[in-house]
């Protein structure tokens, strides 16, 4: 389908075709001394939860950089709803600013520490591009107490600022504020990294009934294959700034390809039961092994 042409249901959400993404430092003469993305060919269709992993340095956050315009790519092509974006102008782009929302790793550093957290959740209803949406209340305080309530926070917290709350509450208002404008894709960037334990996996779970409940597109970026199978439905390997398998995550995980999938898998930590001294079942030390 040519890029001009409206998209219709079968067309993908995101497509990147041969997409490459080099860096350059001044001083060297213009030479390549990184190449972040190399040939990177990807399709997310609507609904689809897609888990982006790979090691520090595979391109993961370059690609969803890339496909959401934060960044140029060198060379090859990104498509939104079957529209090139990444020669688009400014005013081509609206489509995918109202549309599509990011949730980043650190949120001490995304969230403006001068505003409110009310101020904060509300600033995308602002945007001129959601203006006149029906599913958006004229009322901004309404849509903010909802989104409130949806990642277990209280009303009170609107009038409090980012560095009153902990880290997962800070990236709990992160993601109120991604999802305020009701966006079609959410793309998030090491969201939970950052996070303890306990914190993390309250989180997961708000990303899990969210994707679920609400038909939102997910792209999932990290370098923890565990957490992505418990968000993701499908999944894709990066290593050197390429994709080297994708696929369903039951068989990407169940049965590997690749050697370097493999060895990312066998890379995860599970815990081993073994029996007791006294007949009681214990927990033995963390082993490596494929998630179970």
């Amino acid at each position: 389908m040519a890029g001009d042409e409206r998209a219709g249901a079968d067309v993908p959400v995101f497509e990147a075709r041969r997409l490459t993404r080099t860096f350059r430092r001044s001083g060297t003469g213009g030479r390549v001394i990184a190449r972040a993305l190399d040939g990177v060919d990807l399709s997310v269709r609507a609904g689809q939860r897609l888990g982006i992993v790979g090691e520090s340095g595979s391109g993961k956050s370059t690609l969803i950089r890339v496909l959401d315009a934060l960044l140029p790519p060198s060379s090859g092509e990104v498509l939104f709803r079957g529209r090139r974006i990444d020669d688009a102008s400014a005013s081509r782009l609206g489509d995918l600013r109202s549309s599509v929302q990011m949730v980043f790793q650190d949120p001490r550093s995304s969230l403006d520490p001068r505003m409110r957290v009310g101020d904060i959740v509300t600033e995308p209803l602002r945007s001129p591009l959601l203006r006149g949406r029906a599913d958006i209340p004229r009322d901004h305080r309404e849509r903010l107490h909802e989104v409130l309530a949806q990642v277990d926070l209280e009303a009170d917290a609107a009038d409090h600022y980012p560095h009153e709350f902990s880290g997962g509450e800070r990236q709990r208002i992160a993601i109120a504020r991604a999802i305020a404008p009701r966006p079609d894709v959410l793309i998030a960037d090491e969201a939970v990294s950052a996070l303890d334990v306990s914190v993390r996996a309250h989180v997961l779970n708000l990303f899990a009934e969210l994707v679920r409940g609400g038909g939102l597109t997910l792209v999932f970026v990290s370098h923890d294959l565990a957490v992505v199978r418990h968000v993701c439905d499908s999944v894709a390997v990066m290593r050197g700034g390429r994709i080297v398998e994708s696929g369903p995550i039951e068989r990407v995980y169940g049965r590997p390809e690749q050697e370097y999938t493999r060895t990312l898998l066998a890379s995860v930590p599970r815990l081993r039961v073994r029996p007791a001294r006294g007949g009681h079942d214990e927990m033995g030390a963390s082993d490596a092994g494929s998630p179970a």
